[in-house]
């Protein structure tokens, strides 16, 4: 088969086969903002719980200075954060170019521009009643 006739027939067979998957459900999986917040590459519960949806803070190993740093600040369980905060400010937070009384948050977020808006729309969401 010459090239020119094998372009038109890969991009056509191409197509056949994603129209497929995607009648089947086999597309890739929107992110889910529970499993960004607990996911290895955020690891967002390594400093902060969210009790109202069953998250809890885990131990992770570090360093000394690390853990200097992190007992001078406990960072805040998140279960209503929905409360105070809407998502387009969670988002500028967590990439640091929004602050709370003058400090910005320790890690910058490394995903990608969906992870962070799924991310911040699904911490908005959670709006559990403040505990007294």
């Amino acid at each position: 088969m010459n090239t020119r006739r094998s372009i038109p027939v890969l991009l056509l067979g191409g197509t056949f086969l994603l129209a497929a998957l995607a009648a089947h459900g086999e597309t890739p999986a929107a992110p889910d903002g529970k499993a960004l917040f607990t996911g290895t590459a955020n690891k967002c519960n390594t400093c902060h719980t969210i009790t109202a949806a069953g998250i809890e803070k885990k131990k992770a190993e570090a360093s000394a200075e690390e853990s200097k740093e992190k007992s001078e600040k406990k960072p805040p369980d998140l279960s209503s954060v929905g409360l105070e905060r809407k998502a387009e400010w969670i988002g500028k937070f967590l990439m640091k170019t929004e602050t709370i009384k003058g400090d910005k948050h320790p890690r910058k977020f490394r995903g990608t521009d969906v992870e962070l808006k799924t991310l911040a729309t699904w911490l908005e969401a959670q709006k559990a009643p403040k505990k007294k």
